[in-house]
């Protein structure tokens, strides 16, 4: 799946690190690292940050309805994540941070991959509950 991965990240704008943002997702206390990719809908939200999005954990991800929509090519939707994907839903302007369920994620639609955690899933694996989740652009 990371073949897969890579092509949905890069989507014909460059490498992962060519375009590439490097962010900061602040749930409570816990810092943990991420990249926006280079596709129109990451370019978008990097323009918008900072933003805090109320999310919700589910077991496999943090997901939460963001303020605003953004764009995207319909050529980049597609079914299923890879753990680590941060996605959009643009049905619903959802954030999603997914740590788990990727074996089963071909079953939800309506996903545009803007970026990835960098540091372990783990981290995320055992944050509970609610949190206001910052997102800041790393200097």
């Amino acid at each position: 799946m990371e073949d897969e991965r890579r092509i949905r990240m890069d989507d014909g704008e460059g490498s992962e690190a060519d375009g590439a943002t490097a962010i900061v997702l602040r749930f409570g206390d816990v810092e943990v690292p991420a990249h926006l990719n280079g596709t129109e809908t990451a370019r978008a939200f990097a323009d918008r940050l900072p933003v805090t999005v109320d999310v919700s954990g589910t077991g496999v991800d943090f997901c939460g309805r963001m303020p605003f929509s953004l764009p995207y090519d319909e050529a980049q939707v597609h079914d299923g994540w890879t753990n680590g994907d941060l996605n959009y839903n643009p049905r619903g302007d959802w954030l999603a941070v997914l740590f788990g369920g990727e074996e089963g994620s071909a079953a939800y639609d309506d996903r545009v991959t803007m970026g990835a955690v960098d540091g372990p899933l783990s981290v995320l694996e055992q944050l509970e509950g609610a949190f206001a989740l910052r997102i800041e652009a790393v200097a």
